[in-house]
Protein backbone atom coordinates (compact mmCIF):
# COMPACT_ATOMS: atom_id res chain seq x y z
CA UNK A 1 0.00 0.00 0.00
CA UNK A 2 1.28 3.73 -1.44
CA UNK A 3 0.46 6.43 0.80
CA UNK A 4 0.93 9.54 -2.06
CA UNK A 5 1.29 13.41 -1.21
CA UNK A 6 -0.45 15.11 -4.57
CA UNK A 7 -1.28 18.76 -5.16
CA UNK A 8 -4.86 19.91 -4.37
CA UNK A 9 -5.85 19.46 -8.01
CA UNK A 10 -4.75 16.05 -8.07
CA UNK A 11 -5.97 15.19 -4.88
CA UNK A 12 -9.65 16.07 -5.85
CA UNK A 13 -9.56 14.06 -9.57
CA UNK A 14 -7.87 11.31 -7.79
CA UNK A 15 -10.21 10.97 -4.75
CA UNK A 16 -13.31 11.43 -7.06
CA UNK A 17 -11.93 8.81 -9.48
CA UNK A 18 -11.32 5.89 -7.01
CA UNK A 19 -14.74 6.55 -5.83
CA UNK A 20 -16.25 6.50 -9.26
CA UNK A 21 -14.98 3.11 -9.74
CA UNK A 22 -16.00 1.96 -6.56
CA UNK A 23 -13.05 0.82 -4.88
CA UNK A 24 -12.72 1.47 -1.06
CA UNK A 25 -10.38 4.58 -0.21
CA UNK A 26 -8.70 5.24 2.90
CA UNK A 27 -7.37 8.61 4.23
CA UNK A 28 -4.42 8.81 6.34
CA UNK A 29 -3.85 11.98 8.74
CA UNK A 30 -0.63 12.55 9.75
CA UNK A 31 -0.68 15.58 12.55
CA UNK A 32 2.44 17.48 13.31
CA UNK A 33 3.45 17.15 17.31
CA UNK A 34 5.88 19.55 17.39
CA UNK A 35 8.82 21.26 14.63
CA UNK A 36 10.66 18.19 14.01
CA UNK A 37 7.86 15.52 14.48
CA UNK A 38 4.95 14.04 12.89
CA UNK A 39 2.45 11.75 14.67
CA UNK A 40 0.96 9.32 11.53
CA UNK A 41 -2.19 6.92 11.63
CA UNK A 42 -1.21 3.94 13.42
CA UNK A 43 -1.01 1.21 11.03
CA UNK A 44 -3.14 -2.21 11.92
CA UNK A 45 -0.50 -4.97 11.63
CA UNK A 46 -3.06 -7.49 13.38
CA UNK A 47 -6.54 -7.76 14.49
CA UNK A 48 -9.23 -10.22 16.57
CA UNK A 49 -12.58 -8.82 18.02
CA UNK A 50 -11.00 -8.22 21.19
CA UNK A 51 -6.98 -7.78 20.82
CA UNK A 52 -4.82 -5.97 18.19
CA UNK A 53 -1.49 -5.58 16.86
CA UNK A 54 -0.60 -2.14 15.78
CA UNK A 55 2.63 -0.06 14.90
CA UNK A 56 2.75 3.75 15.63
CA UNK A 57 5.14 5.50 13.30
CA UNK A 58 6.30 9.28 14.08
CA UNK A 59 7.65 11.00 11.24
CA UNK A 60 11.03 13.29 12.55
CA UNK A 61 13.36 15.32 11.04
CA UNK A 62 16.41 13.92 11.76
CA UNK A 63 19.36 15.73 11.78
CA UNK A 64 22.30 13.72 12.00
CA UNK A 65 20.94 10.99 9.17
CA UNK A 66 18.18 12.42 6.80
CA UNK A 67 17.14 9.61 5.03
CA UNK A 68 16.47 8.04 8.56
CA UNK A 69 12.73 10.02 8.72
CA UNK A 70 10.91 7.36 10.59
CA UNK A 71 10.70 6.07 14.51
CA UNK A 72 8.03 3.86 16.02
CA UNK A 73 6.21 1.65 18.56
CA UNK A 74 4.91 -1.69 18.49
CA UNK A 75 1.49 -1.78 20.73
CA UNK A 76 -0.59 -4.58 21.46
CA UNK A 77 -4.06 -3.91 22.83
CA UNK A 78 -7.24 -5.13 24.08
CA UNK A 79 -10.44 -4.50 25.06
CA UNK A 80 -14.29 -5.77 24.87
CA UNK A 81 -17.02 -5.74 22.79
CA UNK A 82 -18.50 -2.30 23.33
CA UNK A 83 -14.66 -0.29 23.97
CA UNK A 84 -12.37 1.64 22.36
CA UNK A 85 -8.88 0.17 21.68
CA UNK A 86 -6.67 0.80 24.79
CA UNK A 87 -2.97 0.28 25.27
CA UNK A 88 -2.05 -2.27 27.68
CA UNK A 89 0.54 -1.95 30.42
CA UNK A 90 3.76 -0.70 29.11
CA UNK A 91 6.51 -3.77 29.83
CA UNK A 92 9.57 -2.51 30.95
CA UNK A 93 12.51 -4.34 29.35
CA UNK A 94 15.11 -3.32 31.54
CA UNK A 95 13.14 -5.93 34.40
CA UNK A 96 13.68 -8.49 32.49
CA UNK A 97 16.25 -11.11 34.31
CA UNK A 98 19.25 -13.20 33.03
CA UNK A 99 17.92 -15.46 30.27
CA UNK A 100 14.36 -13.77 30.21
CA UNK A 101 13.86 -12.37 26.89
CA UNK A 102 10.32 -11.13 25.19
CA UNK A 103 9.65 -12.59 21.64
CA UNK A 104 7.53 -10.56 18.92
CA UNK A 105 6.59 -12.55 16.09
CA UNK A 106 5.27 -11.03 12.91
CA UNK A 107 3.39 -13.04 10.24
CA UNK A 108 5.00 -12.51 6.67
CA UNK A 109 1.84 -11.13 5.52
CA UNK A 110 1.77 -8.77 8.50
CA UNK A 111 5.54 -8.23 7.86
CA UNK A 112 4.85 -7.06 4.38
CA UNK A 113 2.25 -5.03 5.05
CA UNK A 114 4.04 -2.93 7.67
CA UNK A 115 7.21 -2.23 5.15
CA UNK A 116 4.98 -1.29 2.33
CA UNK A 117 3.23 1.08 4.67
CA UNK A 118 6.80 2.17 6.16
CA UNK A 119 7.83 2.56 2.00
CA UNK A 120 4.83 4.96 1.51
CA UNK A 121 6.12 7.11 4.78
CA UNK A 122 9.14 7.30 3.83
CA UNK A 123 8.79 8.32 0.25
CA UNK A 124 6.36 11.00 0.90
CA UNK A 125 8.68 12.95 3.65
CA UNK A 126 11.31 12.41 0.91
CA UNK A 127 9.01 14.10 -1.28
CA UNK A 128 7.26 16.83 0.86
CA UNK A 129 9.29 16.70 3.92
CA UNK A 130 7.39 17.07 7.30
CA UNK A 131 4.02 18.45 7.24
CA UNK A 132 2.84 20.94 9.44
CA UNK A 133 -0.90 20.81 10.73
CA UNK A 134 -2.97 17.94 9.95
CA UNK A 135 -2.46 16.09 6.41
CA UNK A 136 -4.63 13.63 5.10
CA UNK A 137 -3.56 11.57 2.36
CA UNK A 138 -5.30 9.00 -0.16
CA UNK A 139 -4.26 5.13 0.37
CA UNK A 140 -4.83 3.60 -2.67
CA UNK A 141 -4.18 -0.33 -3.47
CA UNK A 142 -2.75 -2.24 -6.03
CA UNK A 143 -2.71 -0.26 -9.82
CA UNK A 144 -4.60 2.43 -8.29
CA UNK A 145 -1.30 3.39 -6.39
CA UNK A 146 -0.06 4.39 -9.64
CA UNK A 147 -2.58 7.73 -9.35
CA UNK A 148 -0.42 8.75 -7.42
CA UNK A 149 2.76 8.75 -9.17
CA UNK A 150 0.64 11.24 -10.93
CA UNK A 151 2.80 14.47 -11.26
CA UNK A 152 1.71 18.00 -12.35
CA UNK A 153 3.78 17.89 -15.73
CA UNK A 154 2.14 14.97 -17.11
CA UNK A 155 -1.17 16.05 -16.05
CA UNK A 156 -0.63 19.16 -17.33
CA UNK A 157 0.60 17.20 -20.50
CA UNK A 158 -2.39 15.05 -20.74
CA UNK A 159 -5.44 17.85 -20.60
CA UNK A 160 -3.72 19.89 -23.63
CA UNK A 161 -3.46 16.76 -25.52
CA UNK A 162 -6.67 15.79 -25.20
CA UNK A 163 -8.24 19.45 -24.47
CA UNK A 164 -12.04 18.92 -25.05
CA UNK A 165 -12.06 15.09 -23.43
CA UNK A 166 -9.78 16.12 -20.10
CA UNK A 167 -12.66 18.99 -19.92
CA UNK A 168 -15.67 16.73 -20.02
CA UNK A 169 -14.01 13.99 -17.90
CA UNK A 170 -12.54 16.63 -15.45
CA UNK A 171 -16.51 17.88 -15.55
CA UNK A 172 -17.95 14.24 -14.66
CA UNK A 173 -15.88 14.30 -11.77
CA UNK A 174 -17.13 17.15 -10.15
CA UNK A 175 -20.64 16.86 -11.11
CA UNK A 176 -20.18 12.96 -9.45
CA UNK A 177 -19.15 14.51 -6.22
CA UNK A 178 -22.54 16.30 -5.43
CA UNK A 179 -24.13 12.57 -5.06
CA UNK A 180 -21.22 11.46 -2.64
CA UNK A 181 -21.99 10.08 0.76
CA UNK A 182 -18.77 12.10 2.31
CA UNK A 183 -17.39 15.02 0.32
CA UNK A 184 -15.72 16.41 3.04
CA UNK A 185 -12.06 15.55 1.70
CA UNK A 186 -12.88 17.17 -1.53
CA UNK A 187 -13.44 19.84 0.11
CA UNK A 188 -10.74 19.92 1.88
CA UNK A 189 -8.43 19.46 -0.66
CA UNK A 190 -10.50 22.08 -2.71
CA UNK A 191 -10.17 24.46 0.32
CA UNK A 192 -6.28 24.57 -0.45
CA UNK A 193 -6.20 25.10 -4.27
CA UNK A 194 -3.79 28.31 -4.39
CA UNK A 195 -5.76 31.30 -6.02
CA UNK A 196 -4.32 30.55 -9.63
CA UNK A 197 -5.52 27.21 -9.27
CA UNK A 198 -8.40 28.06 -8.46
CA UNK A 199 -8.71 30.46 -11.22
CA UNK A 200 -7.87 27.81 -13.89
CA UNK A 201 -10.27 25.51 -11.77
CA UNK A 202 -13.31 28.13 -12.59
CA UNK A 203 -12.24 28.30 -16.35
CA UNK A 204 -12.19 24.65 -16.76
CA UNK A 205 -15.36 24.26 -15.35
CA UNK A 206 -16.49 27.27 -17.12
CA UNK A 207 -15.84 26.09 -20.40
CA UNK A 208 -17.90 22.75 -19.63
CA UNK A 209 -20.67 24.74 -19.05
CA UNK A 210 -20.51 26.86 -21.96
CA UNK A 211 -20.00 23.61 -24.16
CA UNK A 212 -22.90 21.97 -22.85
CA UNK A 213 -24.90 24.84 -23.98
CA UNK A 214 -23.82 25.44 -26.94
CA UNK A 215 -24.00 21.90 -28.00
CA UNK A 216 -27.94 22.02 -26.65
CA UNK A 217 -28.34 24.65 -29.15
CA UNK A 218 -26.92 23.13 -31.92
CA UNK A 219 -29.47 20.34 -31.36
CA UNK A 220 -32.14 22.01 -30.88
CA UNK A 221 -31.76 25.47 -33.71
CA UNK A 222 -35.00 24.57 -34.94
CA UNK A 223 -37.06 24.07 -32.13
CA UNK A 224 -40.08 26.07 -32.30
CA UNK A 225 -41.37 25.68 -29.15
CA UNK A 226 -41.01 28.96 -26.95
CA UNK A 227 -41.61 27.06 -23.39
CA UNK A 228 -38.61 24.91 -24.06
CA UNK A 229 -36.38 28.23 -24.58
CA UNK A 230 -38.33 30.21 -21.77
CA UNK A 231 -36.64 27.02 -19.19
CA UNK A 232 -33.30 26.71 -20.71
CA UNK A 233 -32.86 30.75 -20.16
CA UNK A 234 -34.43 30.00 -16.80
CA UNK A 235 -32.01 26.92 -15.82
CA UNK A 236 -29.01 29.37 -17.59
CA UNK A 237 -29.14 33.09 -16.83
CA UNK A 238 -25.84 33.37 -17.87
CA UNK A 239 -26.55 33.55 -21.10
CA UNK A 240 -28.75 36.33 -21.12
CA UNK A 241 -25.95 38.12 -19.37
CA UNK A 242 -24.22 37.92 -22.89
CA UNK A 243 -26.63 40.76 -24.08
CA UNK A 244 -25.11 43.37 -21.93
CA UNK A 245 -21.73 44.89 -21.29
CA UNK A 246 -22.59 45.17 -17.66
CA UNK A 247 -23.65 42.88 -15.04
CA UNK A 248 -27.24 41.68 -14.71
CA UNK A 249 -29.43 39.53 -12.24
CA UNK A 250 -32.23 38.15 -13.41
CA UNK A 251 -35.44 38.40 -10.58
CA UNK A 252 -38.38 36.37 -12.02
CA UNK A 253 -39.34 34.70 -15.08
CA UNK A 254 -43.01 35.80 -16.12
CA UNK A 255 -43.19 38.99 -14.23
CA UNK A 256 -45.76 40.84 -13.95
CA UNK A 257 -44.91 44.51 -14.69
CA UNK A 258 -48.61 46.17 -14.41
CA UNK A 259 -51.22 46.77 -16.93
CA UNK A 260 -54.57 45.32 -15.55
CA UNK A 261 -58.16 47.02 -15.86
CA UNK A 262 -60.37 47.60 -13.27
CA UNK A 263 -61.53 44.13 -13.61
CA UNK A 264 -58.18 42.49 -12.89
CA UNK A 265 -57.58 41.48 -16.61
CA UNK A 266 -54.67 42.37 -18.93
CA UNK A 267 -51.58 42.28 -16.50
CA UNK A 268 -48.42 42.29 -18.74
CA UNK A 269 -46.18 39.63 -18.10
CA UNK A 270 -42.70 39.58 -19.63
CA UNK A 271 -40.97 36.65 -20.21
CA UNK A 272 -37.68 37.50 -17.96
CA UNK A 273 -37.45 40.45 -15.69
CA UNK A 274 -33.98 41.36 -14.62
CA UNK A 275 -31.71 44.43 -13.34
CA UNK A 276 -28.38 46.26 -13.76
CA UNK A 277 -26.19 44.77 -10.58
CA UNK A 278 -24.89 48.16 -10.45
CA UNK A 279 -27.52 50.52 -10.58
CA UNK A 280 -30.84 48.78 -10.74
CA UNK A 281 -32.38 49.87 -13.20
CA UNK A 282 -34.66 47.53 -14.90
CA UNK A 283 -34.25 45.61 -17.74
CA UNK A 284 -36.70 43.50 -20.02
CA UNK A 285 -36.46 40.53 -21.95
CA UNK A 286 -38.87 39.23 -23.76
CA UNK A 287 -37.91 36.13 -26.27
CA UNK A 288 -39.57 34.19 -28.94
CA UNK A 289 -38.04 30.80 -30.78
CA UNK A 290 -34.98 30.49 -33.03
CA UNK A 291 -38.05 29.70 -36.28
CA UNK A 292 -39.74 32.71 -35.66
CA UNK A 293 -40.07 34.76 -38.82
CA UNK A 294 -37.81 37.74 -39.11
CA UNK A 295 -39.62 39.07 -42.32
CA UNK A 296 -42.29 38.58 -44.50
CA UNK A 297 -42.59 39.78 -48.36
CA UNK A 298 -40.98 41.86 -50.34
CA UNK A 299 -41.88 45.49 -50.37
CA UNK A 300 -39.45 46.68 -52.94
CA UNK A 301 -37.65 44.96 -55.15
CA UNK A 302 -34.40 45.16 -52.41
CA UNK A 303 -36.61 45.62 -49.50
CA UNK A 304 -38.08 43.42 -47.24
CA UNK A 305 -41.22 44.01 -44.72
CA UNK A 306 -40.68 43.19 -40.86
CA UNK A 307 -42.53 40.07 -40.18
CA UNK A 308 -45.70 40.26 -37.87
CA UNK A 309 -44.01 38.29 -34.98
CA UNK A 310 -41.20 40.57 -34.42
CA UNK A 311 -42.89 44.17 -34.79
CA UNK A 312 -45.79 42.73 -32.58
CA UNK A 313 -42.86 41.29 -30.27
CA UNK A 314 -41.27 44.81 -29.93
CA UNK A 315 -44.80 46.92 -29.34
CA UNK A 316 -44.88 44.66 -26.94
CA UNK A 317 -41.87 44.67 -24.78
CA UNK A 318 -42.43 49.04 -25.43
CA UNK A 319 -45.68 48.69 -23.85
CA UNK A 320 -44.29 46.74 -20.88
CA UNK A 321 -42.02 49.59 -20.44
CA UNK A 322 -43.97 51.58 -20.42
CA UNK A 323 -47.15 50.06 -17.88
CA UNK A 324 -43.63 49.37 -15.36
CA UNK A 325 -42.34 52.95 -15.46
CA UNK A 326 -45.85 54.27 -14.75
CA UNK A 327 -47.07 51.42 -12.27
CA UNK A 328 -44.02 50.99 -11.09
CA UNK A 329 -44.95 51.72 -7.15
CA UNK A 330 -47.85 49.69 -7.36
CA UNK A 331 -46.38 46.68 -8.73
CA UNK A 332 -43.31 46.91 -6.42
CA UNK A 333 -44.97 47.47 -3.10
CA UNK A 334 -45.24 43.91 -2.30
CA UNK A 335 -41.72 42.63 -3.71
CA UNK A 336 -38.49 42.61 -1.44
CA UNK A 337 -36.42 43.07 -4.96
CA UNK A 338 -35.29 46.18 -5.27
CA UNK A 339 -35.32 47.72 -8.77
CA UNK A 340 -35.74 50.89 -10.16
CA UNK A 341 -37.15 51.40 -13.56
CA UNK A 342 -35.20 54.71 -14.51
CA UNK A 343 -34.68 53.72 -18.44
CA UNK A 344 -35.61 49.97 -18.66
CA UNK A 345 -33.94 48.29 -21.13
CA UNK A 346 -35.67 46.05 -23.79
CA UNK A 347 -34.69 43.17 -25.60
CA UNK A 348 -36.27 41.09 -27.69
CA UNK A 349 -34.63 37.27 -28.53
CA UNK A 350 -35.75 35.64 -31.87
CA UNK A 351 -35.44 34.09 -35.00
CA UNK A 352 -31.89 33.30 -36.81
CA UNK A 353 -29.71 34.99 -39.63
CA UNK A 354 -27.94 31.45 -40.65
CA UNK A 355 -31.43 30.02 -41.30
CA UNK A 356 -33.31 32.95 -42.34
CA UNK A 357 -31.75 36.21 -43.42
CA UNK A 358 -30.30 34.01 -46.61
CA UNK A 359 -29.31 36.96 -48.75
CA UNK A 360 -28.14 40.22 -48.49
CA UNK A 361 -31.30 41.95 -49.10
CA UNK A 362 -32.45 40.20 -46.27
CA UNK A 363 -29.92 41.23 -44.06
CA UNK A 364 -30.05 44.81 -44.81
CA UNK A 365 -33.77 44.95 -44.00
CA UNK A 366 -33.27 43.50 -40.89
CA UNK A 367 -30.70 45.62 -39.83
CA UNK A 368 -32.03 48.69 -41.21
CA UNK A 369 -34.96 48.15 -38.88
CA UNK A 370 -33.45 47.22 -35.72
CA UNK A 371 -31.09 50.05 -35.66
CA UNK A 372 -33.37 52.57 -35.92
CA UNK A 373 -35.08 51.16 -32.83
CA UNK A 374 -34.86 53.40 -30.08
CA UNK A 375 -34.05 51.87 -26.82
CA UNK A 376 -35.26 48.33 -27.70
CA UNK A 377 -32.14 45.25 -28.72
CA UNK A 378 -33.28 42.70 -31.54
CA UNK A 379 -30.64 39.96 -31.06
CA UNK A 380 -30.99 36.44 -32.97
CA UNK A 381 -30.37 33.19 -31.29
CA UNK A 382 -27.80 32.39 -33.33
CA UNK A 383 -26.04 36.12 -32.54
CA UNK A 384 -26.57 35.43 -28.66
CA UNK A 385 -25.06 32.06 -29.03
CA UNK A 386 -22.77 33.35 -31.51
CA UNK A 387 -21.19 35.36 -28.45
CA UNK A 388 -20.98 32.40 -25.75
CA UNK A 389 -18.84 30.03 -28.77
CA UNK A 390 -16.15 33.70 -28.81
CA UNK A 391 -16.27 33.03 -24.92
CA UNK A 392 -14.91 29.31 -25.16
CA UNK A 393 -12.59 30.56 -27.52
CA UNK A 394 -11.07 33.07 -25.42
CA UNK A 395 -11.04 30.94 -22.51
CA UNK A 396 -9.38 28.25 -23.60
CA UNK A 397 -6.42 30.95 -25.21
CA UNK A 398 -6.59 31.56 -21.50
CA UNK A 399 -5.28 27.99 -20.60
Amino acid sequence: MTCGALNALQQVIITLYIKKLGFKMEEYKIKSTSRNSAKCDEIVLRETSNTRLVFKPLLVNNKRTEDASLKGTFVFQKKLPKENWIDLKDLNLNQLRSGEYVKLELKSEELLNLIRQLIGLYKLYKKDGLPFGETRYIKAQGSLSKLSEINEEDLKHFFLLNKKAGINVFSRLLNYVINLDNADIVADRLEKLDINSLQRLNTLIGISNLKKVINNWRDNATNPNEEYWQNQFLQNPFILSQVFPYPIILLKDKAYVGGKTFDNTGGNLVDFLCKNDLTQNAVLIEIKTPTTPLLSKKYRSDIYNISSELSGATLQISNYRRTLSMEYYNVSSKSSDSIEPFHPQCVVIIGSVKYELTDSEKRKSFELFRNDLKDIQILTYDELFGKLSSLIDMMEGYQ
